[in-house]
């Protein structure tokens, strides 16, 4: 009833219909007490209300999804947009490694260190050819652990080795790498706390004994003394008797730093620092470990001692091409820039030396693996926003997607896969599609009905092709939603096939048309195809050992799309099914799609799906994208779940209802957002006060999202940095408003007294100052208007017909 209403709604925007259900088991009285002040009175305005014995409840749709399942076999880290760490995904591998070449070893990666370069790509920070002089190249991931899986000429690891080290591109799950950067792992050691050690101690012992040729008794500066690196750094120095000073940004790094050895701890976010240290160390320090950019390097300089060593780990200042007043060098001080991503690469020797090194004193016990917050695959960007905030301490490491995808199975799906799964509506469109990705899945026995059987088109093609994915497939000609013919279809597949274990519900008929106009007939087809066929599917299977009852419903259901009446009641009555069979403790979820771009119906009719695209901004999504999320929604619980892309600015352009409170969540979420240029027009036309407002709202959704916090819980006046946005949050937050608002925003640098409010009332001044701006342009072509281009002349003897 709810989602017919929902149509009706935004069919007859004018009506604002009220849905009101009565719960059937409250006597005539209470149900008529409890209806007639929802009937006189619509105080708080809710759209839709459930009046049951013990409460009134109302719907809230609410956003978010459980993160996507990684794709089965190998794949890799990726960011599907530069700047937004929301678009970290798990991406299949485009086409499989190549075999190992002379010198080369694939591995099979067990565990990945996250490493501030990573980070700085991810944000679209570092520019391509920065990185390409590296042995890791541009991309995602540089050190890792694993096993090794096949080996080329002249390599004396071997296949089942473990090892750890460099290797490009190591956020996946497999990778290719040259065996000098490489070292046996040593027994007793987690594949997670090796991850932690290759970057960081190849740096360390690099730049302090390589390059430094650090001394007994001789001072160190450490900046950044609680990050992997520093770590590292100051148990090399400690190791040679070095005395050590370190910084880092709170008092619990410190005195974790202070534990660990270090002599003196100090902020590394106070500009005073330098002097601080002067008063301890008056004549100042023999080595820096540089990790400051801009003025907190020049103070670092000029701390250097006569024969100094400065180490310059930062690549910002590189990036930037910035100028560095040389006087602190005057006096036989020395400064080498440290990337250790080039030594494999140039220094292939020198590499496996030290690595080899390492892996000795790691066997020995004089080093030891660092402090390590592990993250599996699923939260990669949770993983990366920890880094961005600095949150930590050592090492950040990610586990990727196990290889097997049988690993990855929800509950059900494993379930399934030990028996038959009979797919209805599985001869064509995205019914088929969902049998492919089960074989995938380690699905081995598919039984697929439709009206037509092996008379679809395509369908003995198809099912050769699921031979190949290694599942038998079975074709069965039915009439679904009669439960005789559908009676014997089952009866016919438990006497050929094993046991079913598994259902899916794809199958749907359409007839739109504006509600007032539905024809009872084609109405009762469309309500067959789903209700009736989900009915019978229940009943008909009562006895079956089920592990998954999978019904395929629509995101039209939530939404209620015009149009679609019919085909919005029968889709929330597979949702009503799922909820009545999880209520008696029998297994069944309903996914609500969004439009399907390559299986289905769009993929026939380009009208259609331009239509969607235009009146509700529905983007289509690969079958495959769709698919791939199935294991999360299967394992998050609910019985009914949604996965769809719509561009909620233009689909409120024409659906009502997401003006009721039930979309309330989503809207207070951000995700109800308009686009850029009707963002800017709203907030150029209203009041000074509205618009600032308007503002505050648009950045506390971003900020929520980037600093993982409820919005309602952003204060206007609290300074953005003591509610844990740092600088290179900040560059998210401008790049994320920037494509919000679809203009420069003025914000530099996230500063001690920066508040969500500052930064609103400094872009609305901008847009005051951008709308003069246009008016004055506006006023010049008025009265002085651009000539017009020249025209050329036509060649002599060529003149054009009047």
């Amino acid at each position: 009833m709810f989602a017919l209403g929902r149509v009706l709604a935004n069919e007859h925007p004018g009506l604002k219909p009220r849905r009101i259900d009565l719960c059937p088991g409250l006597p005539p009285e209470a149900a008529a007490r409890r209806l007639v002040p929802e009937l006189l009175h619509d105080s708080d305005a809710e759209a839709e209300v459930t009046l049951i014995a013990e409460a009134r409840l109302v719907p809230r749709l609410r956003p978010g999804l459980p993160p996507a399942a990684a794709p089965a076999g190998p794949a890799r880290l990726a960011v599907r947009q530069p700047g937004q760490l929301g678009s970290l995904h798990w991406q299949p591998l485009a086409e499989p490694l190549p075999p190992p070449g002379p010198g080369e070893v694939a591995l099979r990666i067990e565990a990945a260190g996250l490493n501030f370069r990573d980070l700085m790509w991810a944000q679209g920070l570092l520019p391509e050819e920065t990185l390409l002089p590296g042995f890791a190249g541009p991309g995602l991931g540089m050190e890792c652990a694993g096993v090794v899986e096949a080996v080329g000429e002249g390599v004396e690891l071997r296949p089942g080795d473990r090892v750890f080290g460099v290797a490009p591109a190591a956020l996946a799950t497999h990778a290719l790498t040259r065996a000098e950067a490489l070292a046996p792992l040593p027994g007793g050691i987690d594949p997670a706390a090796a991850a932690t050690v290759p970057v960081a101690f190849l740096t360390a012992v690099h730049a302090l004994e390589e390059l430094a040729r650090i001394e007994p008794g001789e001072r160190v500066l450490i900046h950044g003394g609680a990050g992997a690196v520093g770590l590292a750094a100051l148990q090399v120095a400690l190791a040679h008797g070095a005395r050590v000073a370190a910084t880092a940004g709170t008092a619990a790094k410190r005195a974790f730093l202070r534990a660990a050895g270090a002599e003196i701890a100090l902020d590394s976010r106070d500009p005073g620092f330098a002097d601080l240290l002067r008063a301890e160390w008056p004549d100042g320090v023999d080595i820096v470990l540089n990790s400051l950019a801009g003025e907190g390097m020049e103070r670092s300089l000029s701390l250097l001692r006569p024969f100094g060593r400065f180490l310059e780990l930062g690549k910002r200042d590189f990036v930037e091409n910035r100028r560095v007043a040389l006087r602190p060098l005057r006096r036989n001080a020395t400064f080498f820039a440290v990337d250790v991503d080039e030594l494999p690469r140039a220094r292939p020797a020198l590499a496996a030396r030290l690595l080899a090194g390492i892996a000795r004193r790691l066997a020995e016990g004089s080093f030891r693996p660092l402090p390590a917050t592990e993250y599996p695959a699923a939260e990669a960007e949770a993983a990366f926003r920890t880094l961005q905030a600095s949150g930590h301490i050592g090492k950040l490491v990610l586990r990727p997607p196990p290889a097997e995808a049988a690993e990855r199975r929800a509950p059900a799906l494993a379930g399934a896969a030990r028996g038959t799964v009979v797919v209805l509506g599985g001869t064509q469109g995205f019914g088929l599609a969902t049998a492919r990705w089960l074989a995938t899945q380690g699905v081995h026995h598919l039984a697929l009905v439709s009206r037509s059987g092996a008379a679809a088109p395509g369908a003995e093609t198809a099912v050769r092709g699921l031979a190949a994915l290694g599942a038998a497939a079975s074709l069965h000609a039915c009439d679904a939603a009669d439960p005789a013919a559908l009676a014997r279809c089952l009866q016919a597949i438990r006497a050929a096939r094993p046991p079913i274990r598994g259902v899916v519900h794809a199958a749907a008929v359409f007839a739109d048309g504006a509600a007032a106009t539905l024809d009872p007939v084609r109405a009762a087809t469309v309500l067959a195809a789903k209700w009736q066929v989900a009915e019978n599917l229940d009943r008909l299977t009562a006895e079956d050992p089920l592990a998954l009852f999978l019904l395929f419903s629509s995101a039209t259901v939530a939404v209620g799309n015009p149009g679609q009446a019919a085909y919005v009641a029968g889709n929330a009555a597979l949702e009503a099914l799922a909820r009545r069979r999880r209520a008696a403790g029998r297994p069944a979820t309903a996914i609500a799609w969004g439009p399907i771009a390559d299986a289905g119906v769009l993929a026939a009719d380009a009208t259609t799906a331009e239509v969607l695209r235009r009146r509700l901004g529905a983007t289509p999504m690969p079958a495959s994208e769709a698919l791939s999320a199935l294991p999360a929604l299967l394992a998050a619980g609910p019985a009914c779940l949604g996965l769809a892309r719509l561009a909620w600015a233009e689909a409120r352009a024409v659906l009502a209802v997401l003006e009721e409170p039930g979309f309330e969540a989503v809207r207070a979420a951000g995700a109800v957002a308009p686009d850029a240029a009707d963002l800017r027009a709203r907030l150029r036309a209203a009041p000074e006060a509205e618009a600032l407002a308007l503002l505050r709202e648009t950045l506390a959704a971003e900020l929520a999202r980037i600093l993982r916090l409820p919005a309602g819980s952003l204060a206007a006046e609290v300074p953005l940095a003591g509610l844990g946005l740092d600088s290179l949050g900040g560059m998210e937050l401008r790049t994320a408003l920037e494509g919000r608002l679809g203009m420069p925003v003025p914000l530099s640098a996230v500063t001690e007294t920066l508040t969500l409010d500052l930064l609103a009332r400094r872009i609305a001044e901008a847009l005051r100052a951008a709308r003069t701006e246009a008016g004055v342009m506006a006023l010049i072509e008025a009265h002085e208007p651009m000539p017009a281009e020249p025209v050329a002349a036509p060649p002599p003897g060529k003149m054009e017909a009047a």
